[in-house]
């Protein structure tokens, strides 16, 4: 039985303990630099950026964040990238941003950029780019293996 398995069943005679629930002010201190960097690199505008950051962490469902199944930190990512994408939505349909993707340029960093930062899900960036599905999905795999060999 390898170190992992010991610790999961509580073999070395240490009762497992349930994880601490972390208050918002903890979870700010731990995690707070780390979403306003998620936060800016979809809203630039750092008065809009601090706006959602104090939102994500005044939210109701930073609490579920205690019960989520993956680490704490993967669930502020994933509610600081939902409130951001949210408001950068709110944004650009008062005033429409006027980025526009050529339909030629189906570059990795491209695609990333429009499902990441700009919100789309990967159907969408196919039709605005004019590709497949699958070259998206393709385009994500190739983004994160050139990201990782950097």
């Amino acid at each position: 039985m390898n170190e992992l398995e010991r610790a999961g069943n509580g073999v070395d005679g240490h009762a497992l303990s349930k994880p601490k629930t972390l208050t918002s002010l903890e979870v700010y201190d731990q995690y707070g630099a780390m979403a306003y960097g998620i936060i800016l690199q979809i809203l630039p505008q750092v008065h809009l950026a601090q706006e959602v950051l104090v939102s994500v962490f005044s939210s109701p469902q930073l609490q579920s964040c205690n019960s989520y199944p993956f680490t704490f930190a993967a669930c502020v990512i994933k509610l600081a990238r939902a409130k951001a994408v949210e408001a950068k939505r709110k944004l650009t349909a008062l005033a429409p941003s006027g980025i526009e993707y050529a339909q030629g340029d189906a570059s990795p960093q491209s695609i990333f950029d429009l499902a990441f930062r700009q919100g789309y899900t990967p159907d969408e960036v196919a039709g605005k780019l004019n590709i497949s599905k699958k070259e998206v999905l393709r385009s994500f795999h190739e983004f994160f293996k050139s990201y990782r060999n950097a």
